[in-house]
């Protein structure tokens, strides 16, 4: 992820040139697999593809899932589609100003914090299948929390509903809001499985 926001910044041109042409196609999701699996073999430009087709042709977005394709309506292709169409000139412009990180999290809050900061985070779902991002667990989840119960900032966490979650929002008194939805279960649109993600903060939120 971090090459990809890397080599979206500082050559979004060849990034561009790549996803352009890259049509919806099992082929290049398995060949995108092997580039993602042995990044040593493979320069920064391919390696930043790879992790573009795999988050937009997999199921869920699962990197390490198998390619997505539905029976009859084409709506897979056609996301596709809007996807490449929709990877412009404003990444890049959007990235020039960012700072972009690969270390801890609970690093990276601790050095930023201050008042006026915000904390956007979107950690692993530890009670749900976490795919690729597997080993997050239920204690890095309460390490996340016991830091956000401490910093002077504000901050927004999405998440799945927990025993844990629950008990640190009455600790703290943060605020807390359900979103009901649902997620498609294989390749069928009409196959699908609801969920409630929750959104939690340190300020009121509508």
């Amino acid at each position: 992820m971090v090459n990809f926001y890397r080599v979206a910044q500082n050559d979004f041109v060849s990034l561009e040139k790549e996803i352009k042409i890259s049509l919806h196609s099992r082929d290049l999701h398995r060949k995108a697999k092997v580039i993602y699996d042995n990044p040593d073999m493979f320069s920064e430009l391919k390696r930043a593809w790879a992790f573009w087709l795999l988050a937009n042709q997999s199921y869920s977005s699962d990197l390490s899932g198998g390619w997505s394709y539905d029976n009859q309506t084409g709506k897979s292709a056609k996301k596709a589609t809007n996807k490449r169409e929709g990877f412009t000139e404003d990444y890049a412009i959007r990235l020039q100003g960012a700072q972009i990180e690969c270390c801890d999290a609970i690093r990276v809050i601790n050095s930023r914090d201050r008042q006026d900061a915000f904390f956007y985070l979107d950690p692993p779902y530890y009670n749900a299948n976490m795919g690729h991002y597997d080993g997050y667990t239920v204690e890095d989840f309460e390490l996340l929390l016991k830091t956000l119960s401490r910093i002077e900032g504000k901050f927004l966490l999405s998440s799945y509903p927990s025993d844990v979650l629950n008990d640190y929002i009455k600790q703290n008194d943060w605020y807390s809001k359900g979103i009901a939805g649902s997620i498609q279960i294989g390749a069928r649109a009409s196959k699908r499985k609801s969920k409630v993600e929750v959104l939690t903060a340190n300020y009121e939120i509508g």
